[in-house]
């Protein structure tokens, strides 16, 4: 039976498979409750021809316009809007999770189509994000563009901290990360010699590339002395004119052969583009364990069984594997070389008994997630 409140999540940049993930977990939970349910996204015609099977629509702003003037995008959104039939015929939109509401990449575009909405008296809500850093300028608009949100939820208490900040408490609800709504699997890679790693180039708050290079080269080199070969592979690859992780992957290789050419053969960059239904196969039987700069990497990792050490570019790494209880299996991006050796030697010497934990852990952060949820729906009164 079909649940009388339509759902448009929005604001979906998909091609990451971090994204997709967060999008995908979000809309089958809904529709297992008996919403109907759509995905408004970025990159749409890509999209639609990787993704025929999902209920897709294009963003309101997935158009190169002639002007970046916000007055300009405000316009062209609210005609758009208008007159598009296909988005406008929701009741509740829902911001997509993810990590974008933070300073690096503005908060303009996430949130104008929710004020769009809102003015057409739709009940609106942004599920499950990270929050901050956030400069003053950013922290004026979200409180200004907030009172167009009738919930935040946030996935960390750093998230909750700097939402505060803009919004009254009563607008905000502290989730987990909106991938634990996947249910998670027990790992099929039955005695893998094989372990991924994933990188990506981050250069915000005064990272330093060359120490992560270093960092990603030693922990690497650290895998091939224990007997295992090592696959590059990301979240965010083999889309033309978008990041793609394996090139940052092709500069630490090259390092890695440089120092010992013996490893020639046990190094390989995968750069080719994945569907998120295939990326979530191949990390289920394909590797005994992962080490993730793309957090959704390591999670994505964890929900099908196979442990994952993290590299936190951003504070949500931390947090996540903190409430996780695997805060001694994260590490700074530009993280000493002691505490890389010492935490990463820990985990070497864990794995093992981690593949035989992780689908209980992941289960219980399931159903917390499950339950943070129900708790929206009510107080949207959607339930």
């Amino acid at each position: 039976m079909t649940n009388k409140n339509r759902i448009l999540i929005t604001n979906a940049y998909a091609v990451n498979n971090g994204d997709m993930a967060l999008v995908v977990a979000l809309l089958q939970v809904l529709e297992n409750k008996g919403y109907e349910v759509s995905i408004a996204t970025f990159h749409y015609k890509f999209l639609k021809s990787k993704y025929p099977q999902l209920p897709l629509l294009r963003e309101l702003l997935d158009y190169k316009l002639p002007v970046n003037a916000t007055f300009f995008k405000r316009f062209f959104l609210k005609l758009n809007y208008f007159v598009n039939n296909n988005y406008k015929n929701f009741d509740v939109y829902i911001g997509s999770p993810g990590g974008y509401m933070n300073s690096y990449y503005g908060l303009k575009k996430c949130l104008l189509p929710l004020v769009a909405a809102k003015n057409s008296n739709k009940k609106t809500a942004v599920y499950s994000q990270s929050i901050g850093p956030l400069n003053q300028r950013d922290t004026n608009l979200l409180s200004e563009y907030g009172k167009n949100i009738d919930m935040l939820l946030v996935r960390d208490n750093y998230s909750r901290i700097c939402a505060e900040t803009a919004l009254p408490s009563s607008k905000i609800l502290q989730t987990k990360d909106a991938a634990f709504l996947l249910k998670p699997r027990k790992s099929t890679a039955k005695n893998s010699k094989l372990v991924a790693i994933s990188v990506r180039s981050w250069k915000h708050d005064n990272r330093n590339m060359n120490l992560y290079y270093e960092m990603m080269q030693t922990i690497a080199e650290k895998v091939l002395e224990r007997g295992f070969d090592v696959e590059f592979i990301s979240t965010c690859q083999g889309v033309e004119n978008y990041v793609d992780d394996s090139k940052t992957a092709s500069i630490i290789k090259e390092l890695i052969i440089k120092k010992n050419d013996s490893y020639q053969n046990r190094v390989n960059v995968d750069s080719q583009f994945y569907t998120f239904f295939e990326l979530m196969d191949l990390l289920n039987s394909r590797y005994t364990f992962v080490v993730g700069t793309r957090l959704h990497m390591c999670i994505l990792s964890l929900i099908n069984g196979t442990p994952a050490f993290n590299i936190s570019y951003e504070i949500k790494g931390k947090y996540c594997y903190e409430y996780l209880g695997y805060q001694d299996y994260t590490v700074d991006f530009n993280e000493t070389t002691e505490e890389v050796a010492t935490k990463f030697d820990t985990f070497l010497n864990d794995f093992s008994d981690l593949s035989n934990s992780v689908y209980d852990t992941i289960l219980h952060v399931h159903g917390e997630s499950i339950n943070s949820l129900n708790v929206f729906l009510d107080k949207m009164r959607m339930n």
